[in-house]
């Protein structure tokens, strides 16, 4: 399964979703979805779980998408438990598993090449509907089903390895514009100031 293809079929169910992708998913998506200013594009592994369910905590009446890979995501698995004890029911979490470190110059295998299942570890941490897909269909069909519905999920897709994301075309705005962008859209969306400058 190819992770680009994944993360076209989301494209059309995207409306004023709050997504937060980790580094090795971003300019991809970000350029896939170069319109929406709910895009939150962290430039940093094992971060975007942890902002997601924040974000998600923070705004309980907005569906958040954070899109993570498995090193991202082993990274920092301190956030399991804390995401299984909460269980916020507007966050879904895509886990693009590839099996390898991939997401800059290196390849090299990650600990799920190993055995670590990550929807197993995500069920122990307590988040029931965490599963595991092979093929596209299975892919479109819980994404779909999770995009959809109030509750947590937690899709494990398995995809091979590829780099075209190191090949992907990169936004003119660098992060820190694309942080303003994406405050200036929750202001509008939500009716409230979040910062106001300095000065």
């Amino acid at each position: 399964m190819n992770r680009s293809a994944c993360l076209e079929s989301l494209v059309p169910h995207i409306t004023d979703q709050l997504v937060v992708p980790s580094v090795s998913g971003q300019w991809i998506w970000g350029h896939l979805t170069k319109e929406h200013d709910g895009n939150l594009l962290l430039g940093s592994m094992g971060n975007a779980l942890g902002v997601g369910l924040g974000m998600a905590l923070g705004l309980p009446h907005r569906k958040v998408i954070v899109i993570e890979s498995d090193g991202s995501v082993l990274l920092s698995l301190f956030n399991l438990p804390t995401l299984g004890a909460l269980k916020p029911d507007n966050l879904v979490v895509f886990v693009f598993d590839n099996e390898k470190y991939s997401g800059s110059r290196i390849s090299r295998p990650s600990a799920t090449a190993a055995g670590t299942d990550l929807a197993a570890v995500a069920r122990d941490c307590g988040i029931s509907h965490a599963v595991e897909v092979r093929d596209l269909d299975s892919f479109k069909r819980e994404s779909q089903g999770a995009l959809s519905r109030q509750g947590l999920g937690f899709v494990v897709a398995k995809v091979e390895e590829t780099l075209e994301h190191r090949q992907a075309e990169r936004s003119t705005a660098d992060l820190t514009e694309n942080k303003y962008r994406f405050v200036r859209y929750i202001e509008r969306t939500e009716g409230k100031a979040v910062f106001r400058g300095r000065g």
